[in-house]
């Protein structure tokens, strides 16, 4: 029992943390709120043992991508953290798993941010094209629908409504498609799909 109440009380201070960053970081109430549940929801916090092949949800990458093309100036020192992923991810698939999930999140609330100030659609478009196609190329047969139909669903309600209803109720539905997504990898037992290769060629026979 006290293990557990740890657990959650580690939960909600990490939470707490990535909002006050992503606060930091000139993003509003609910997009900094999206990056803190999207962290925390994350297989690296909440299946350690899955994340090393399953940083991130598909539907975080176009966020994710968005986000990477923010007017924030401050940005750099993230995308400075996922330089540093990428790096890792090269060396070792799990390494620099929790980071990565962390540095996606973030970059995730500042794609948010960008949608809600009516900008970032292209960027976004890109990243669920991107990932629509890596997941129905590289997921598994048994989560192909769950992790491909949401950015499915995510491209189409970018590309087909307006700049203005895409800055509030789009977005909000974009982060509701979100958290079904998770809801039913949680559920299902299923980790979300790998957003990075798996270290160099040969890297697991070690």
């Amino acid at each position: 029992m006290a293990e557990r109440a740890a657990a959650v009380l580690s939960l909600i201070a990490a939470a707490a943390a990535v909002y006050a960053i992503c606060r930091d970081l000139r993003c509003g109430r609910f997009s900094a709120a999206f990056g803190a549940a999207a962290w925390v929801l994350s297989d690296s916090l909440l299946r350690p043992g899955a994340a090393a092949e399953a940083p991130a949800a598909s539907l975080l990458v176009p966020f994710a991508l968005a986000g990477v093309f923010s007017r924030e100036k401050r940005r750099w020192s993230v995308l400075g953290l996922a330089a540093v992923c990428l790096a890792l991810r090269w060396r070792s698939s799990g390494a620099a798993a929790e980071l990565e999930a962390l540095v996606l999140a973030i970059l995730a609330a500042l794609g948010a941010q960008r949608l809600w100030d009516g900008e970032g659609g292209p960027a976004f478009l890109v990243g669920a094209a991107g990932a629509f196609v890596f997941a129905l190329a590289r997921t598994a047969a048994s989560a192909r629908l769950l992790e491909a139909a949401p950015v499915a669903a995510a491209l189409l309600i970018v590309a087909f409504v307006s700049r203005e209803f895409r800055a509030r109720a789009g977005l909000v539905a974009l982060v509701a498609l979100f958290a079904l997504q998770r809801a039913a990898e949680i559920g299902s037992g299923t980790p979300a799909a790998a957003v990075f290769t798996a270290g160099r060629s040969g890297s697991s026979a070690r």
